[in-house]
């Protein structure tokens, strides 16, 4: 039988209730008519008012084993009628909701690989509860990052980054009551855990009462282009200033990503960021990423000249398109047969990183999803699984992870029945909306909507193209356009 407790306070409650498990976003459970066991059989339902906070420890217990630890997060239906019984109905999260709701991260993420940003952000929660788990990311994926920004992100956010630029998928799993670990894995290198398969021995076998299945293309896109405002250049820019004999302050024609060199009359010259010194570093010159200009320690006399290497921060634009789909959609159509998806990123300024992203979504929103329901009385499923589908239709077949798995238990004295409710998803893609007040993330951000536009392109199909002017970068589009070439259900 099942136990709950709140702040460490055993309570009672209407018999059935369910909980939903979910390997991306929190799990959650709601409990109706709830009480302290301790008023059983007193009148202090009538009496007495059991309020408890929000963000209170809860955990649950099956047969004296630990089941399902989380954060009370609401509490509703709270009856104040003296004439009636005052029970309260709980709403109860698992603690990755902390991921959402906990600190924002104020550090830049610089000169790491993938893996190793991940344990970073890891250790920068860990007196949240947060643990690395099971991180499989390829060895070709496993990339150097150059510079990403984690302030005033949540740490859901920079996970959600880390997996589209290293084409993962991510999610959580509990420890025990204080432990929650972080997954990384490729779909690719993820063991099978077993084969689905639609015949008359298997669901009887695992006690199967349905299997639907829904097939969507609501997010569906054969061409993604991704927009950056700034972005490092892929040439460097270099420029000769002059001094007027009074001013520390000297302009530059491009947002300076970062300094290669600066020389003085011929003379090469230290440099550091504004904020190396405000940290104590000293310098000849001081600049600040992302904005024009630098600043001299020192007034330089009249007319000295001062020439200055540095990566500019432009304008970007990546274009990934899977042209097998597009071909495919044309030929049914007798028309264009592009399906285009839109997103300015302000978080990303490497020219690869938006490719990587661009490819992440052609690779998992190339294809229709599919999304499988399979109700049994029987536990054989494995949360956050993969699992491959035979069936008779051939079009739906192929791997499938497990994201989310609802258990619906009906108690009445000794007697207790378990029904399980398994979602599966063919894109491997499991992010919905946290909770009510998951207002840190930009869930609505990326397609186009009333009121907005996007400027004018042309795609051409190259890896980078610059227009110079005196040596000087107006713009940089780099667009190159992806050929994934998917193994469609639709094709």
């Amino acid at each position: 039988m099942f136990q709950v407790f709140i702040a460490d306070e055993e309570v009672v409650f209407e018999a059935n209730f369910s909980l939903k498990e979910e390997f991306m976003n929190p799990s959650s459970i709601e409990l109706y008519k709830v009480y302290p066991k301790s008023w059983k059989g007193t009148n202090k339902l009538l009496k007495s008012y059991y309020f408890p906070s929000d963000y209170s420890r809860c955990k649950i217990l099956r047969d004296g084993e630990l089941y399902f630890t989380g954060i009370v997060k609401n509490t509703a239906d709270m009856e104040l009628n003296p004439f009636k019984p005052h029970y309260c109905s709980v709403q109860i999260l698992d603690p990755s909701t902390l991921l959402s709701e906990g600190t924002t991260l104020d550090y830049v993420i610089t000169g790491k690989t993938i893996s190793q940003a991940i344990n970073q952000v890891i250790d920068s929660i860990s007196d949240y509860g947060f643990v690395a788990g099971n991180i499989t990311i390829p060895a070709e994926k496993d990339t150097l990052i150059g510079a990403y920004s984690t302030v005033d992100k949540a740490p859901f956010d920079v996970f959600q980054y880390l997996s589209l630029i290293s084409g993962t998928r991510w999610g959580t799993h509990m420890i025990d009551e204080n432990t929650t670990a972080i997954d990384f894995f490729s779909p690719d290198l993820l063991d099978n855990l077993g084969t689905i398969s639609i015949n008359e021995k298997y669901c009887n076998q695992n006690h199967i009462e349905d299997i639907l299945y829904d097939y969507s293309t609501t997010d569906y896109r054969n061409k993604q282009i991704i927009t950056s405002d700034s972005v490092y250049a892929e040439i460097n820019q270099i420029e000769t200033v002059y001094s007027d004999g009074y001013n520390k302050d000297f302009s530059t024609e491009q947002a300076i990503g970062n300094i290669i060199s600066i020389s003085v009359d011929g003379e090469n010259k230290t440099f550091v960021t504004e904020a190396q010194k405000n940290a104590g570093y000293t310098a000849d010159f001081y600049y600040t990423p992302s904005e024009s200009g630098f600043s001299a320690s020192d007034i330089y006399s009249n007319s000295t000249e001062i020439i200055i290497e540095y990566v500019p921060m432009v304008r970007g634009r990546e274009v990934s398109i899977n042209s097998t789909e597009i071909e495919r959609i044309s030929t049914n159509l007798d028309r264009n047969g592009e399906i285009a998806r839109y997103e300015n990123r302000s978080d990303i300024t490497s020219s690869d990183e938006l490719q990587a992203v661009g490819r992440t979504y052609i690779k998992y929103k190339g294809m229709p999803e599919i999304n499988l329901t399979i109700k049994s009385t029987n536990n054989f499923l494995q949360l956050g699984g993969k699992y491959v589908l035979e069936s008779p239709l051939q079009d739906i077949n192929g791997s499938y992870l497990v994201k989310t798995k609802t258990t619906d238990i009906i108690q009445s004295g000794n007697f207790q029945h378990i029904h399980y409710t398994y979602e599966l998803t063919n894109s491997f893609d499991t992010e919905n909306e946290l909770n009510y007040f998951d207002n840190q993330r930009s869930k609505n951000s990326g397609n186009i909507s009333d009121g907005e536009y996007v400027e004018r392109n042309v795609d051409i199909n190259s890896n980078c193209n610059v227009i110079f002017e005196n040596l000087v970068i107006q713009e940089i589009t780099s667009s190159s356009v992806l050929d994934c070439m998917l193994d469609s259900p639709l094709a």
